[in-house]
């Protein structure tokens, strides 16, 4: 390429400008309207399509020097506008934001280029009107339109994850159990400090009691004031593993977290868990806990990754407060 002036702006290339602007209101459109919204929400084509129009776009009218690093400046800054918006404004879940946002960035970081390297050769070959130009303007408008069309063509599968943790006890298994049972008025004190819970907003375990429905037993969890959900018992063994099979009778845990991560949804279905004690020692329990989930995603090595820091905070956050208790017996008793 030749040698151009930095400080001197090019001229904006009118098609891509206009392919730009009908990628992002045609690929928010499909979003948000489309057929089956939570299914798309994980496709490459929404998550990418729009912020890659939304950096093109806003590099294009120049809102910052156009120089490279006001180029790839502008985006980020864009979409440091945006989400705090989406969040107060729409009511968006963190957890939703923070997956998303490396994404958004990327691809808008990707969109400001296009625009930037794209103005920058108009500048040296002076070709507004040529066919190269009209057919890179079609170019980027088509091929992410294409690559939702693929999408739908062919879903992607189910797939099964395990998240598992464990952790030493100074108790043994017969002290340890009737807390894998029930667990009574859990504090806010108690457990560790994490980033799903504590920054992200997930509510803690407050309450888990044993009970018997129809002949069968179910353990009921609340976490914070509002969300409930069922463990189906599906094998008990006293002082030594308790697994189930996990029911929601109703949205509270995707109306207080996030909307979009329901847990028996369209992408995702969280199906079992258990506890585990083995002991190791005289006095020394190991206790490991397990949950295992479904879930369908063209980015599923980038969810599954999500998945086990989300879960496995919360595992490990809940046999904290486990072993708190188990190793001081006064205080259990006392509750």
């Amino acid at each position: 390429m030749a040698n151009i002036d930095e400080s001197e702006s090019p001229p904006i290339d009118r098609r891509f400008f206009i392919a730009m602007l009908l990628l992002a209101i045609g690929s928010t459109a499909y979003l948000f309207y489309g057929a089956s919204f939570d299914y798309i929400y994980a496709g490459y084509g929404a998550l990418f399509a729009i912020p890659f129009a939304l950096g093109a776009l806003v590099s294009q009218v120049g809102l910052l020097d156009y120089r490279l690093a006001g180029c790839l400046l502008a985006p980020i800054a864009l979409f440091a506008v945006i989400f705090p918006f989406v969040y107060f404004g729409l009511a968006e879940g963190l957890v939703c934001i923070l997956m998303v946002l490396p994404i958004w960035i990327a691809a808008g970081l990707g969109g400001a280029l296009a625009a930037y390297l794209i103005r920058r050769q108009q500048q040296v070959n002076d070709r507004h009107d040529s066919g190269d130009a009209r057919l890179r303007a079609s170019a980027w408008l088509i091929l992410p339109f294409a690559l939702v069309f693929a999408e739908e063509m062919s879903p992607p599968q189910w797939e099964t994850r395990n998240v598992e943790r464990d952790i030493l006890i100074e108790a043994a298994p017969e002290s340890i159990w009737p807390l894998l049972v029930s667990i009574p008025d859990i504090g806010a004190n108690e457990g560790l400090p994490n980033m799903t819970q504590d920054f992200l907003g997930v509510a803690r375990p407050r309450a888990a009691r044993l009970t018997e429905r129809d002949g069968k037993l179910i353990r009921l969890a609340r976490w914070g004031e509002d969300i409930r959900f069922e463990e189906l018992i599906t094998n008990i063994e006293k002082n030594a593993r308790i697994s189930w099979q996990f029911a929601f009778p109703d949205d509270s845990i995707q109306r207080y977290t996030d909307q979009h991560i329901a847990p028996d949804g369209p992408i995702l279905k969280i199906d079992r868990g258990g506890y585990e004690l083995e002991r190791v020692g005289p006095n020394m329990t190991r206790l490991r806990l397990t949950t295992s989930y479904h879930m369908r995603s063209r980015l599923g090595w980038y969810i599954g990754w999500w998945g086990e820091k989300l879960l496995g905070d919360v595992q490990e956050n809940v046999l904290a407060i486990v072993r708190q208790r188990a190793e001081r017996p006064l205080e259990v008793d006392s509750v």
